[in-house]
């Protein structure tokens, strides 16, 4: 567990529905708010007592003062719960756990590549260490129905979208906004940080190793304790001594440091 970790009632601000089955919610969590690091998530109880008995994690999204945003697609009872929580409702949370992206140098073009709700951490990412000059943001989903952030943060952000039916931006994958981006940019320094399902991180690994690209990757993977007890998130490391476990070494990986 991340040492500063800790527990708190966090305080719904609002939790408002955005799209087919996603949902953002705003939360006030002054100490949580206060420690978090880019890329760090929450584990959070959906409802009180035992039902669901397990916490869910959840990437802490853009934090303004005392107040941090969680954007979370409806996938089962524990999220389908959370739907109902009203303003002024209290919710048991700790974090912030994992650890976080590393802000890139000066000289470097920072590739912001999200897939679905694995947009949420690199928001906050964005937000706080991009030069708006020189990055670029895309983000992957499966229509604009799906679509997972706001018109006003795809504008805030110059967010460049990919949807698999072309129902809104390009019609195909984020790779293959990605080739376009590296071939337009004249600097040869280049980090790409990523999030989204596996599938999508696999396909991002192997672009930016076949082109030498250094990266930073997000993964989302089925997670129990949060605390690296259940071992239930474990990743294969690359060098082949044994496994991580996402929850404790992670959620943030150099790409060559993990087999996906």
């Amino acid at each position: 567990m991340n040492i500063n970790a800790q527990s708190e009632i966090g305080t719904v601000v609002s939790n408002e529905r955005g799209a087919k089955d996603i949902w953002e919610m705003e939360l006030i969590a002054p100490k949580i708010a206060s420690d978090t690091l880019p890329g760090q998530f929450v584990h959070i109880r959906c409802n009180p007592g035992f039902n669901p008995l397990l916490r869910r994690p959840m990437s802490i999204g853009p934090v303004v003062k005392d107040k941090f945003s969680l954007i979370y697609a409806v996938h089962g009872e524990g999220t389908r719960l959370l739907t109902e929580k009203k303003t002024g409702d209290k919710i048991d949370l700790i974090g912030p756990l994992g650890n976080s992206f590393t802000k890139p140098d000066q000289d470097v073009t920072a590739i912001y590549v999200a897939g679905g709700i694995g947009v949420v951490p690199l928001l906050s990412c964005y937000d706080l260490q991009a030069d708006p000059d020189n990055a670029h943001f895309i983000l992957g989903a499966r229509s604009m129905m799906y679509m997972p952030i706001s018109e006003k943060d795809v504008i805030q952000r110059n967010v460049m979208i990919s949807t698999d039916d072309g129902s809104i931006g390009h019609h195909g994958n984020v790779i293959q906004l990605l080739e376009q981006i590296v071939g337009d940019i004249k600097s040869k320094y280049i980090k790409v940080y990523g999030c989204g399902p596996t599938p999508m991180m696999s396909a991002l690994k192997k672009y930016c190793v076949e082109h030498s690209i250094s990266a930073e990757l997000s993964l989302e993977v089925p997670m129990g304790c949060a605390v690296g007890a259940c071992q239930s998130c474990a990743v294969r490391r690359a060098d082949g001594n044994g496994y991580y476990l996402v929850c404790r070494d992670g959620p943030v990986f150099p790409i060559e440091e993990v087999v996906i």
